[in-house]
């Protein structure tokens, strides 16, 4: 049985070779395929039968100027992080939540309405947590590029509107 599948699987890799080495394209020899293709420029002289498009500088024109760096001449100071992410404590007390079943979001991306609510993108939300007796005290981890949340209190009640809090960071 495992000579079997051994020998299966060695006849299925050795077709693939045989397969991937002979071509396959229906096109002719006078029709070379460049490996440059996405590059608008023909293949030049000095090039041809290469898989480049072009070999000098001047060929290539802008595409060589590629500037200097120094990589060397930077300075860092020991104490500098370069943390992605940061880690922040979210807190709040909802009167009306106290005798109640809610759950609060917090979200990323938001924006305010003028009539006092919030557009947000429910799939960019970083933490979903229950209200026990109407508080809730939890950390939350942000990418840097986020200096805010909004909180939304979801109640089990539909009759109660949900309640916004906007959160920002330093």
């Amino acid at each position: 049985m495992k000579t079997k599948t051994i020998f299966h699987g060695t006849a299925v890799t050795a077709l693939s070779v045989l397969l991937i080495a002979c071509g396959g394209s229906s096109s002719s020899d006078s029709d070379p395929v460049l490996l440059g293709a996405a590059i608008t420029e023909g293949q030049t002289d000095s090039a041809a039968n290469t898989n480049f498009v072009a070999i000098t500088d001047s060929e290539l024109g802008d595409l060589a100027n590629v500037p200097d760096t120094k990589t060397a001449s930077l300075q860092v100071l020991d104490d500098f992080t370069f943390d992605t992410s940061r880690s922040t404590t979210v807190s709040m007390s909802i009167p009306e939540a106290r005798n109640v079943d809610a759950e609060a979001t917090f979200c990323t991306d938001y924006s305010a309405k003028n009539d006092g609510t919030y557009d947000i993108d429910y799939n960019s939300c970083v933490l979903s947590a229950p209200l026990l007796g109407g508080v809730l005290n939890e950390e939350l981890n942000l990418v840097n590029q986020h200096a805010s949340v909004i909180g939304v209190v979801w109640f089990q009640d539909p009759a109660i509107q949900p309640v916004y809090q906007e959160y920002h960071f330093d």
